[in-house]
């Protein structure tokens, strides 16, 4: 899991009008303030948030909190104690951003300030990044207090980054083309695209997710020797390129190129084939993961070009 905490702490205004009927109603003044600020976000073109039970909790968590401690200002170790509490609750969280508020002041006035005296926490809190809300209600000397939790959830945004990746086909021509590039710069022969490599360098990133490692060599003691021949492959020479992380054919590329044994790889004019393989989703620990291979050969009897 990765967890990026972006706190903020920005004085905001409360609808006094609607605490004075809802104090005690915490979910009806969620529910108000949800909507009031995905009004604004519409306007701004942003998606639409919604409310978590588990942000709820988290938000609900620290506005006690700071009610008890009598003071907004945030407390050391606050942005991990908020990690920790995501991670209680099972809210696994790419990117979170708090905001806090203990005000009387109407709602009006509240996306007034956000616009004219803070516009960077109101450029932040319309952020297309962010889908998720909690909203913790509590009371500060007697003053109403709010903690605003905004957060992007693992899953969206694994989903979303790694949507490109889904076109097998496509990722493999953008690769292929990409090392052709790298190799008519170095002067090497271009490759051809091999559908047995392809299938090797697959089955060795679905292998690498599915039992979560990242190695030449398999748990089992196999390489990219075996693997290719086992695709039905029969090589002269062979070698391999893995990668993990990378949402891109441009970034991963970038990464091998700059490594000098990768791009040994990619440009070692010996190569005749091409296989690429790449998977993206959650290892058996749960983690997400996006998994590279490349496959590069020279078939026994290479055919001529």
């Amino acid at each position: 899991m990765r967890t990026l905490a972006l706190p903020l702490l920005v004085t905001l205004a409360t609808a006094f009008a609607m605490l004075a009927h809802a104090q005690g109603e915490p979910d009806s003044v969620r529910r108000e303030l949800l909507r009031r600020i995905n009004d604004e976000r519409a306007k701004a073109g942003a998606p639409l948030l919604r409310l978590v039970d588990a942000l709820d909790e988290a938000a609900q968590q620290h506005a006690d909190e700071i009610s008890r401690q009598g003071s907004l200002r945030l407390a050391k170790g606050s942005e991990d104690a908020m990690g920790e509490r995501l991670k209680k609750l099972h809210y696994d969280a790419h990117a979170w951003t708090e905001s806090v508020t203990a005000s009387t002041g109407d709602l009006a006035s509240v996306l007034r300030n956000w616009k004219s005296q803070d516009s960077g926490t109101y450029k932040s809190l319309m952020d297309d990044d962010f889908r998720d809300l909690g909203i913790g209600v509590a009371k500060l000397r007697g003053v109403p207090l709010y903690v605003f939790l905004f957060a992007m959830p693992e899953a969206e945004f694994f989903l979303r980054a790694t949507a490109s990746l889904r076109d097998p086909a496509r990722v493999r021509a953008a690769m292929l083309e990409q090392v052709d590039a790298a190799r008519r710069k170095a002067g090497a022969p271009p490759l051809r695209a091999n559908a047995l490599l392809d299938k090797a360098a697959q089955k060795h990133a679905e292998d690498m997710l599915a039992r979560g490692y990242f190695a030449h060599e398999s748990p089992g003691g196999g390489t990219v020797r075996e693997r290719a021949k086992e695709a039905g492959y029969d090589w002269k020479e062979v070698g391999e390129n893995i990668a993990e992380g990378q949402y891109s054919v441009d970034e991963v590329m970038e990464g091998w190129l700059k490594s000098p044994g990768h791009r040994r790889n990619l440009l070692d004019p010996r190569f005749v084939d091409l296989g690429t393989g790449v998977v993206a989703g959650k290892d058996k620990d749960g983690a997400y993961r996006v998994l590279w291979v490349q496959a590069f050969g020279t078939p026994n009897a290479a055919r001529k070009r």
